[in-house]
């Protein structure tokens, strides 16, 4: 096997790991996309049909805000938390190979004579 194919098949071959990084981004816009779809579909199936909702909630009021915030908040919050850890992911991959390359250049670059 030559070095070539052998760097191809390492984890620090800069276009996998770009390629991850890229793939965490466009399924972390995706979920968050989603998340706010499905808040703004829990809005609109609240919003008419309040009346209704109000009188089968407890009659404690911090009850009925905790019920509130946890069907309407729960699912867009869970998205914005996925958004952010896997943007949190790409990140630190790029972090990664950036310190990797800074690594790898400062023990690659030719040490000057001091005079």
């Amino acid at each position: 096997m030559s070095q070539s194919e052998n760097k191809s098949l390492s984890f620090h071959n800069e276009g996998a790991v770009l390629r991850v990084a890229l793939w965490s981004n466009i399924i972390a816009w995706i979920i968050l996309v989603f998340a706010f779809i499905s808040f703004a579909h829990e809005l609109y199936q609240i919003v008419p049909n309040w009346t209704q909702i109000a009188a089968s909630l407890p009659s404690n009021i911090l009850e009925r805000i905790a019920i509130f915030i946890t069907q309407v908040f729960y699912d867009p919050l869970v998205g914005v938390f996925y958004f952010l850890v896997l943007r949190a992911v790409s990140q630190g991959l790029n972090l990664g190979l950036d310190l990797y390359y800074d690594k790898e250049e400062i023990d690659s670059a030719p040490e000057t004579p001091a005079a």
